[in-house]
């Protein structure tokens, strides 16, 4: 009998430290509970704050979206015109390279050569001018001072 004595004892014991282990954890977990519970009624209380802005921004948003499409629409013109110039340019270099195809060394010297004289008279024309000029300061320069 007295092993069955230990052996009962043994499990009341078993039994109290399990309802004990069992009590803590239901109060944790009421504890749990009513601090998520007030944590939800804070969280709504911000929701109420925050939505309206959220609302308000996302109104802003759409506008701003909408400012952009009608601007990018605007600027599709442009970007034709510019496709335009492009070809345009194409083009021309497309002629420029036939052009210069045709054209041997010898006729580009030539040409070359003309414009190197007319550039060389015109800067004679240029330095016989700024001299006209000089000498006309001068004499100027000159008068004044007899004048004093």
């Amino acid at each position: 009998m007295p092993i069955i004595s230990v052996g009962l004892l043994l499990i009341a014991i078993a039994f109290a430290v399990v309802c004990c282990y069992i009590a803590f954890t239901l109060n944790r977990l009421s504890y749990n509970i009513r601090s998520l519970g007030r944590s939800v009624v804070k969280m709504e209380e911000e929701m109420n704050h925050i939505t309206p802005e959220i609302s308000t921004s996302l109104q802003e948003v759409n506008h701003l979206i909408d400012d952009t499409h009608e601007k990018l629409q605007a600027t599709d013109s442009v970007f034709g015109s510019l496709e335009d110039v492009g070809t345009s340019v194409q083009s021309l270099n497309d002629a420029y390279k036939v052009k210069r195809q045709a054209l041997d060394d010898a006729k580009l010297e030539e040409k070359l050569n003309l414009a190197m004289k007319g550039i060389t008279w015109s800067e004679a024309a240029i330095q016989i001018y700024k001299s006209y000029q000089a000498s006309k300061m001068n004499k100027v320069n000159q008068q004044r001072e007899e004048v004093k």
